[in-house]
């Protein structure tokens, strides 16, 4: 299954799932909004976002899961058109940040995690084929991968740096190993993800 594959299935049992305690978020029994968002958050989220740290997802695409993260929130909220509420304050409210920004975290989490571990161990052995300079490469028009978007939050975050080649992949192995510093480079490129989120309305929202 591909990551638009996974997205689309997780979006769907997320919603089945948010479906089936209608009765929590719009029902005559007066449950506090606190309790609403901690039981969205355990029962609906880790449901959508489930593996998300694997996904190598568009701007377009991120964008698309966060107006669906920001349906269920208005859901919950019982908040519907004409009501509209700027995203940052929706956010503000459940306590959330945009599921593109999570995601961006957990990816970096988990590829640190990765890069943690043994030489030999499937991860790293097939990164290691990914990067090296002597596989032939064909000219084609570059798909998106999870390489490439590494390369792309990385370099965005710290221009100076990149994930290009094996020595780049060493370099990023070798920094990983202090768990101090990886923390630190996944919280500037999470925080440089956070500042490029809108705090606008969505548009048509209803």
């Amino acid at each position: 299954m591909g990551d638009t594959e996974d997205v689309e299935r997780r979006k769907q049992l997320s919603n089945v799932a948010l479906y089936k305690l209608k009765d929590v978020w719009i029902g005559k029994d007066k449950i506090k909004r606190e309790i609403k968002i901690k039981l969205y958050k355990s029962l609906v989220k880790s449901i959508l976002i489930y593996n998300c740290g694997t996904w190598a997802l568009t701007q377009t695409k991120a964008n698309k899961l966060d107006i669906f993260h920001r349906k269920q929130l208005r859901n919950i909220l019982d908040i519907h058109y004409p009501t509209l509420i700027l995203n940052k304050s929706l956010y503000k409210i459940c306590n959330e940040t945009p599921l593109s920004v999570q995601i961006v975290e957990s990816r970096w989490r988990l590829f640190g995690h990765i890069l943690r571990r043994d030489n030999d161990i499937p991860a790293n052995r097939a990164m290691q084929a990914y990067f090296n300079t002597l596989t032939t490469k064909f000219r084609r028009r570059p798909s998106t991968t999870l390489p490439i978007i590494l390369n792309k939050e990385l370099s965005q975050a710290f221009p100076q740096m990149k994930l290009k080649t094996t020595k780049d992949l060493q370099n990023l192995q070798s920094l990983a190993q202090d768990r101090g510093n990886w923390k630190s480079l996944t919280g500037r490129i999470t925080e440089f993800a956070r500042a490029s989120s809108s705090d606008e309305f969505d548009a048509g929202s209803r």
